[in-house]
């Protein structure tokens, strides 16, 4: 998602899990849908790294904790932690 048009209005659940679902098979993870969970994929330290990076880039600092996502790895609460975060 560009800075403009998060600037324009505030992606929803499902922008946002689009997004997560297409970074992580950018990283080469094999996710199909929202309830793929990201380490089952083969995400692993590096790539949760790099995720979390590319979230920061495209939705401001601390938009995923590492925390997060290893609490809830899931497409679909990923989506929901970087959504919460950027509601404030």
């Amino acid at each position: 998602m560009s800075n403009d048009a998060q600037s324009t209005r505030t992606p929803t659940q499902q922008d946002l899990e689009q997004w997560v679902l297409t970074t992580c098979r950018d990283l080469g993870l094999a996710v199909e849908n929202a309830d793929d969970d990201f380490f089952e994929a083969g995400g692993n330290s590096l790539t949760a790294i790099r995720l979390i990076a590319q979230a920061d880039e495209a939705f401001g600092e601390d938009a995923l904790s590492p925390d997060d996502l290893f609490a809830r790895g899931a497409v679909r609460d990923v989506a929901a932690s970087i959504l919460q975060k950027i509601q404030g």
